[in-house]
C-alpha cells in the first residue's frame, strides 16, 4: 500500500488485494472512485496516473493534517476490501461522495442506492432495479450506470444481470465475483479467492 496522495481535501492510494491492485480517491463525505489497475499504475490510462502525480495545495487542511476524513475512509475501505476477499464481510459500509464521484441526478443516486441492497450472493435485474429506483421503464439506463460505477464492491454491480440471466460486461469476473460470495453464504468458515485472487 503507498502512503496518500491528493488536493483540495482529497486524498488517493494504490491498494494491493487479492481482488488485484487498485486505485482509491476519498473526500472527507466519503469514496470518490476506485479504479482496479494492472500491477504498475505506471502502465494504466492518464487520469489514474494523474492522481498519483498531483501535488498537495497550500489550503489541503486533509491531507496536511493526515490521518483526516478522507484518509479514515480510505483506511476503512482497504480493510473492508481485506475482509471481503477473505470471505469475511458481506457488505461495505464506507460512505459514498456521490457529487465528487460525479452522480449528480437523483435517479442514478437512486439506482446506486437500490443496487447496494441487493444481499451478499444474490442477484437482481436491470430491470427490477429501475422498478425499485422508482422509474420501471429505465432498465436501459440502470444498465448503464452498471458500465459506469465509480465505486464498485462498495456498490456491487456484479449482482446485477439482465433479465436473460446474462452478465453484461466481463462477465468471467462478475461470475468469480458471485461465486466467491455464494461459496462463503454455504460455507462453515470463510473462505477466501481461490488462489487468492480472482
Amino acid at each position: 500500500m503507498t502512503s496518500p496522495r491528493g488536493t483540495a481535501g482529497r486524498s488517493v492510494r494504490v491498494l494491493d488485494t487479492a481482488a488485484g491492485r487498485m486505485i482509491v480517491e476519498a473526500t472527507p463525505q466519503g469514496l470518490a472512485r476506485l479504479d482496479q489497475v494492472g500491477p504498475d499504475p505506471s502502465g494504466v490510462d492518464g487520469d489514474v496516473v494523474s492522481w498519483l502525480a498531483v501535488e498537495p495545495s497550500d489550503d489541503d487542511e486533509v491531507n496536511r493534517s493526515e490521518p483526516g476524513a478522507a484518509a479514515e475512509h480510505l483506511d476503512r475501505v482497504a480493510d473492508q476490501l481485506e475482509a471481503y476477499c477473505a470471505g469475511r464481510l458481506r457488505e461495505f459500509t464506507v460512505p459514498v461522495d456521490w457529487a465528487a464521484a460525479g452522480v449528480h441526478d437523483e435517479f442514478s443516486r437512486e439506482a446506486y442506492r437500490e443496487i447496494q441492497h441487493i444481499p451478499y450472493g444474490e442477484t437482481s435485474t436491470y430491470g427490477q432495479v429501475s422498478v425499485d429506483a422508482g422509474r420501471p421503464r429505465n432498465a436501459r439506463r440502470v444498465g448503464r450506470l452498471c458500465t459506469l460505477v465509480p465505486v464498485p464492491f462498495v456498490i456491487p454491480v456484479h449482482r446485477v444481470i439482465r433479465a436473460d440471466g446474462g452478465m453484461g460486461n466481463c462477465p468471467e469476473y462478475r461470475l468469480r465475483l458471485l461465486e466467491h460470495e455464494r461459496r462463503n453464504l454455504t460455507a462453515a468458515a470463510p473462505v477466501p479467492f481461490p488462489g487468492g485472487a480472482i
